[in-house]
């Protein structure tokens, strides 16, 4: 590790993780993008039939993406000729980032585990993905969807804590005993000892004393009592284990000293309007995923713009898709690069991260989604018969905002209607000319 280069806190990023992981609000925003984002296969442009693209594997690969992006704002990943990319898990490396002297950052990830290789030299193959507008400053400081959310989710949680805390303290409230004012006087029949001698102060600690012995014998009794009660009662059978019983119920059985009584404690209360509170505080984290929350949760029932809400979804799925994709198309292109290409970009450059990652963007491969339309059936079709967009490409955008496989879909990339059906459709009637009326052989001339 250089001087200049500021470590990305690898503390602060497993934090984030671990939010990441274990929130459940977050965990529902991210599995519902998810779900909308990797729905149908991969579209690639260009591919290199040597290194054919597996779909499955390569969307496991952009759900780890999608995660790391969304933990820590990028996603540090290996990535070879020839071999499939894997995501390199946040705790196996430390980031390390610095401004160069045309005032880009530069990202190096070194190894944390021995067999790793040595601690003071980057990875080999190891590139760090800042295409998500998330990745840390030029001090290192993370700046993920993690970051803002980070301290409402903890308040969330102490809230929830402290409501937790209040209903256990009411289930089993302390106990507090007090004094009261006759157990400090003495008994009746020695209201005299202002006027007594020493004698009878002393006979006034033996009665207490006696007292006190009283006391603890009658608390054996009542022990004895309850015991032999419970005995009776496990025996018929009527009430369970016996031991069982007796020991719930003695317990909840306390001596208190003489001259002492119980007193009422505070009744513990859960924060006020949690319900308010919780709710406010998980619509700014519904806000930063950019899932509404009618999405995920019906706890409100309002009147909304649908349309509106629908829009937002949209945009923050297309908006995945497009990052993801660059991401995997830059991986794609290394992964199908040649072994000649390989050498020869090696052997004009000495340092071999940039050089590859050069040369990666220089190919023309590209892998993309099929994205979600934005615009309903009547919308894509008045597109389609105006010509604006292929016969094919209306099939994907049918079949994605239809929700069916695209095995049902007419794979064929001919327009299956001429240009003149298409004219009937929109006029309802065949269109007509100066030298026809629409009839085959026929002329609107008169001579």
């Amino acid at each position: 590790m250089q001087d200049n280069e500021n470590e990305v806190s690898q503390k602060r990023g497993a934090a984030l993780w671990r939010i990441f992981k274990t929130y459940p609000t977050v965990r529902i925003c991210r599995d519902l993008l998810a779900q909308y984002i990797f729905e149908r296969p991969f579209i690639v442009e260009n591919e290199n039939r040597s290194f054919a693209l597996d779909q499955s594997e390569w969307a496991s690969i952009g759900r780890d993406i999608m995660d790391s992006a969304m933990a820590v704002g990028i996603a540090i990943v290996r990535v070879r000729s020839g071999e499939l990319p894997s995501v390199v898990p946040w705790d196996l490396c430390s980031v390390t980032v610095h401004v160069d002297s045309k005032f880009r950052r530069v990202f190096r990830v070194y190894p944390t585990r021995m067999e790793d290789g040595d601690h003071s030299k980057p990875l080999r193959d190891v590139f760090v993905l800042d295409l998500f507008g998330m990745g840390p400053d030029h001090e290192g400081n993370l700046n993920s969807l993690m970051v803002p959310l980070r301290l409402k989710i903890y308040t969330v949680l102490d809230q929830l804590q402290c409501m937790v805390d209040a209903d256990r303290s009411r289930c089993r409230p302390t106990i507090i005993t007090e004094t009261h004012e006759d157990s400090s006087k003495p008994a009746e029949e020695v209201q005299y000892d202002y006027y007594a001698d020493a004698s009878s102060l002393e006979r006034n600690s033996l009665n207490t004393f006696v007292r006190n012995k009283n006391a603890l014998q009658e608390l054996s009794q009542q022990q004895a009592m309850f015991k032999d009660m419970f005995e009776t009662t496990a025996a018929s059978g009527s009430a369970g284990d016996g031991e069982n019983l007796r020991s719930k119920a003695m317990d909840s059985v306390l001596p208190l000293p003489l001259g002492c009584r119980m007193s009422r404690s505070p009744q513990a209360e859960s924060p006020e309007s949690l319900v308010d509170r919780l709710r406010f505080m998980e619509q700014e984290v519904f806000v930063i995923m950019g899932v509404p929350r009618s999405f995920c949760m019906h706890d409100i029932t309002v009147r909304h713009d649908a349309g509106m809400l629908h829009c937002t979804f949209t945009r923050t799925v297309h908006k995945w898709q497009q990052c993801i994709g660059d991401a995997l198309t830059f991986m794609y292109n290394i992964y199908s690069m040649d072994t000649a290409t390989v050498a020869k970009v090696l052997q004009r450059k000495r340092r071999r991260a940039p050089s590859i990652a050069d040369a990666a963007k220089d190919k023309k491969s590209m892998v993309r989604f099929e994205r979600m339309p934005r615009v309903g059936v009547q919308e894509l079709s008045y597109a389609f018969d105006r010509g604006v967009i292929t016969w094919g490409g209306y099939s994907r955008q049918m079949a994605t905002f239809c929700g069916i496989s695209g095995s049902d879909v007419n794979q064929s990339p001919k327009d299956p209607w001429s240009r003149e059906e298409h004219l009937l459709g929109w006029t309802m009637q065949r269109p007509k000319s100066d030298f026809s009326d629409g009839a085959p052989g026929q002329s609107n001339r008169t001579g």
